[in-house]
């Protein structure tokens, strides 16, 4: 919203809307304005669903053959879907940072792996939508998020679901129903009558995949199911390179056509869920002029790339992609936007739909997205990613653009995996080869060339120390036994 233009005096409806208007609203009209924008009622309450390990390409709405998801589908066609919307590292808490300071890993420095603290000084959204009288609420169910971590900013409440007893003997905490269960309660004692920021996030389909029946076996055996091509076991307890370790084996099954069915499960699971709570919602009329967000911190490799059931080391689709739906009936008109999106810009977008004013639609690093809310074709530009485990800021770089990917990648035992030991440099092309096989940098150079201005462009943006107001600096916390627990089970920790 700039302010310079005036336009959050024309774009915002504030209530009472007149029963005209409202059936505007009801018939699915996009209301738009001079400025380029969509409208949306004053102070819009924001729901953010986000799903662990949940890539693009494993949804009905995304291509999947299999019927994993229809009530994700649901939203994604009667909302507006990026079809290529990627994260700035394939790791959760990473991810997250980004998404909550609207900066870049590089910058804000939360890299590689969990168990780093997010530095103080960034103020993040919960904080921000605080400040304007927002209730802010959170339930998540990954430690990588935990509240010694410094996640819980700005939130009025902060359930984390390890950390509570199972509701019931068998049942786990961190599964989709229980984070269900506890989101209702959260959300049914909110007061009405002030706008709310609700951040529910979801760990299923995070490995080991183990759906509760009757979702387990759902896809085992199915016309989809292809038991030929077997997973070497490696004689290691953990393995994800050409490869698993004995830990990690399912029922002693090494066909990784179980492990994907299993994994699809766990997405029904959590789709099932999630249509749970927008029932529960919707049933109180919470959802009328609330801005529903769906994504994900990060995909999951399926074996592409020899590399099986994990997400962080590499920059490829599979980790890289996933889904993003803005749904708001009567607010959004539905339609699918195919350019690139980071979701560096997702908290840009809420603070304007909170009726936050911001500078140029900007808010630290990120874009909001409102402009492409409204024409699928304003404003794109090439998506920048990192990932890895190299150190040194050594990490692997990645931008691309609607049909070109490029990767940059330092560290010699990483090159290996990408375009061979010596290679720093790789070009895919994403419209003829999804699960780049082939470096096409030789026979695209100008492609590349492009690609690479906009990496270095990127790469040399704002430093660390100018991105922060040091206001916000508070004593850090011992992390809790829980946490640490939870987190050596996910494999994040040894």
């Amino acid at each position: 919203m700039q302010s310079a233009v005036n336009c959050r005096d024309h774009r915002v409806l504030t209530p009472p809307i007149s029963g005209a208007l409202t059936a505007l609203l009801l018939a699915g009209s996009l209301l738009s304005t001079s400025c380029g924008k969509p409208a949306a009622p004053t102070r819009s309450n924001i729901l953010l669903i986000t799903i662990d390990t949940l890539r693009a390409d494993h949804l009905s709405s995304y291509g999947y053959e299999r019927d994993t998801s229809p009530i994700i589908d649901g939203l994604a066609a009667e909302g507006v879907r990026f079809d290529q919307a990627i994260v700035q590292w394939p790791k959760t808490a990473p991810s997250f940072a980004s998404i909550f300071t609207a900066t870049y890993p590089k910058d804000n420095g939360i890299v590689r792996r969990v168990g780093v603290r997010l530095p103080q000084e960034f103020k993040m959204l919960a904080e921000m939508l605080k400040e304007e009288g927002f209730a802010t609420h959170a339930v998540v169910s990954n430690g990588a998020v935990a509240s010694e971590f410094n996640f819980d900013q700005g939130f009025d409440t902060y359930i984390e679901t390890w950390k509570l007893s199972p509701p019931e003997a068998g049942q786990d905490p961190t599964g989709a129903g229980s984070v269900t269960r506890l989101a209702k309660a959260v959300i049914g004692d909110h007061d009405p009558s002030q706008p709310y920021f609700f951040w529910v996030h979801y760990l299923d389909p995070h490995f080991p995949y183990h759906a509760p029946e009757p979702l387990t076996d759902r896809f085992e055996n199915d016309a989809y199911f292809d038991p030929e091509e077997q997973i070497e076991i490696k004689e290691v307890p953990i393995r994800q390179m050409a490869g698993i370790g004995t830990d990690q084996v399912l029922n002693g099954r090494t066909d990784l056509a179980y492990y994907t069915a299993r994994y699809d499960a766990e997405i029904a699971y959590a789709d099932a869920q999630i249509g749970d709570l927008l029932d529960f919602m919707s049933d109180r009329g919470l959802l009328e002029s609330t801005l529903t967000i769906l994504t994900s911190d990060h995909g999951e490799s399926l074996g592409e790339h020899s590399y099986y059931f994990d997400h962080g080391r590499f920059g490829f689709q599979p980790g890289l992609r996933v889904p993003l739906v803005f749904h708001y009936p009567g607010v959004l008109q539905p339609h699918v936007d195919s350019d690139p999106v980071e979701l560096i810009n997702l908290s840009p977008s809420i603070l304007e739909f909170a009726g936050v004013e911001l500078d140029d639609d900007r808010w630290m690093q990120g874009r909001s997205l409102t402009p492409r809310l409204e024409n699928a074709s304003a404003g794109a530009r090439p998506a920048f990613s990192q990932a890895g485990y190299a150190t040194e800021r050594k990490w692997q770089q990645i931008v691309q653009d609607k049909r070109f990917k490029l990767m940059h990648v330092i560290a010699g035992d990483e090159q290996r995996w990408v375009g061979g030991k010596g290679t720093f440099m790789t070009l895919y092309d994403l419209e003829n080869d999804p699960g780049e096989t082939v470096d096409v940098l030789e026979q695209f150079p100008e492609a590349a060339e492009r690609l690479r201005r906009s990496l270095d462009q990127i790469w040399s943006a704002e430093p660390f120390s100018a991105l922060v107001d040091g206001s916000n600096t508070s004593p850090e916390r011992e992390m809790d036994d829980e946490t640490r627990r939870q987190l050596k089970a996910l494999g994040y920790l040894q």
